[in-house]
């Protein structure tokens, strides 16, 4: 007498790419979508999109910690530029009015920096347009500020347009791979 399954009980297997269990009857995974009964070819092709999918979202994470770092580094550039401007200048009668507004600039830059994992691209910009007012400002109020530490000013500016091309990437991945 032979061993016969009962009719109640179906036989599974697991999928080969994330090892969910599948029934019989489906031609594809329902956890990953890899194609059970496909061909080799087809089954291939999944496994190689899926490994490229896999890059894109290590790019994506780093290129997203390149345009955030891009704020910290402002916010630790803020914070040092407050502290040499005390040290250097603690006669004068002004200083406590620049080491605050360089303080407040650090906490501003920093709090974007929190936020530029949701809104990388906006807060940037955000930081980028505070930073160039905050220049023009000082540069009504005392003309020859504009060429004070010019070189600094530069690269400021050029780290941040890097990073807003950083973020115009991480906005470009999100929509082709419609992460939320």
């Amino acid at each position: 007498m032979e061993n016969q399954i009962p009719a109640a009980v179906q036989l599974t297997e697991n999928c080969a790419h994330c090892n969910t269990q599948a029934k019989p009857e489906d031609t594809f995974c329902t956890q990953c979508g890899y194609p059970l009964k496909g061909t080799e070819a087809e089954q291939n092709i999944f496994i190689s999109e899926r490994q490229v999918e896999e890059i894109d979202i290590f790019t994506y994470n780093k290129t997203l910690r390149q345009a955030s770092n891009t704020l910290y580094y402002l916010a630790g550039i803020f914070i040092l530029s407050g502290l040499v401007y005390f040290f250097i200048h603690k006669d004068d009668e002004d200083v406590v009015t620049v080491v605050i507004t360089d303080l407040i600039m650090a906490a501003i830059f920093l709090v974007l920096g929190a936020y530029s994992k949701k809104k990388p691209l906006a807060c940037i910009i955000s930081g980028l347009s505070l930073y160039v007012i905050v220049q023009v400002l000082n540069a009504i109020v005392e003309p020859i500020s504009i060429a004070k530490g010019i070189i600094i000013k530069i690269v400021i500016i050029g780290y941040m347009i890097k990073g807003i091309k950083s973020a115009m990437e991480i906005e470009k991945i999100r929509k082709e791979k419609h992460i939320a």
